[in-house]
């Protein structure tokens, strides 16, 4: 959810995970610890929580590397704020063929996807033990599973907080508002269908996507978080929408 990458700092935490460099900036658990503010109780709530979040967002933004890589590219990750960036070096491309939209599609669909089959393996294995499971469905964050494995009360703490993060994460990504994941999808698509509008077409469809959202969130779901996040997001495409003449376009 990125919108560029954030500067380097002393606090910064920096390792590889299958070769590929990943950077977390002390912002990323700031913002975790104000998300997860009202169901955190102690410290151990605290550390099961932090781990959970790193982790949903790790695999997510670790999708998109290994396409990425597979593409040809060199890959990067940082973790920030309200979520990850996953990047790489547009200046260098090894024996790969790049894809094309094709695979800018593929780039930007493979994170959501990572994290559901995580989210699906966990869920999996839950009922393979033969423990029980239950969804629930609905806005925003699409659906819920509720489950107790009955080994550990600290095991079955950070599964449901990281299956949750994981389908939540995922379903809020793949809306078609730019620039996350499903924006990107609908970009490349409507490009696809029509070069000469499909960019326009794109943040029209981000600002009424967004805009619809954040009155959602503020009627139905009383959160005032989702109304920022969604309202930032429909004001930040309006304005490129009105920098690129969206108004004399014909959208």
């Amino acid at each position: 959810m990125l919108l560029g990458e954030p500067e380097r700092t002393q606090a910064d935490l920096c390792f590889r995970l299958l070769g590929i460099p990943v950077r977390v900036h002390p912002f990323f658990w700031l913002v975790a610890v104000i998300l997860g503010a009202n169901f955190i109780e102690g410290p151990k709530d605290l550390v099961l929580w932090l781990l959970a979040v790193f982790t949903a967002i790790l695999v997510h933004e670790l999708g998109h590397a290994v396409v990425m890589r597979l593409f040809g590219y060199r890959p990067s990750i940082t973790l920030y704020g309200l979520g990850g960036y996953a990047s790489y070096d547009r200046f260098w491309r090894g024996s790969g063929w790049g894809g094309g939209a094709f695979g800018q599609i593929l780039i930007s669909a493979a994170g959501p996807g990572a994290s559901l089959l995580l989210a699906f393996l966990i869920i999996v294995g839950v009922w393979v033990t033969g423990n029980p499971v239950r969804f629930f469905w609905g806005l925003p964050y699409g659906f819920t599973a509720v489950f107790a494995l009955g080994f550990s009360e600290i095991l079955d703490q950070f599964l449901l907080w990281l299956t949750g993060v994981l389908i939540a994460w995922s379903f809020l990504n793949l809306l078609p508002i730019y620039p996350l994941d499903g924006g990107q999808i609908a970009r490349e698509l409507l490009v696809w269908a029509n070069p000469r509008q499909g960019i326009l077409q794109s943040l029209v469809l981000s600002v009424l996507v967004a805009g619809a959202f954040c009155a959602a969130s503020l009627v139905l779901w009383k959160s005032w978080f989702l109304a920022i996040l969604f309202g930032y997001l429909a004001f930040a495409n309006f304005m490129t929408l009105q920098a690129s003449g969206g108004r004399s376009s014909g959208w």
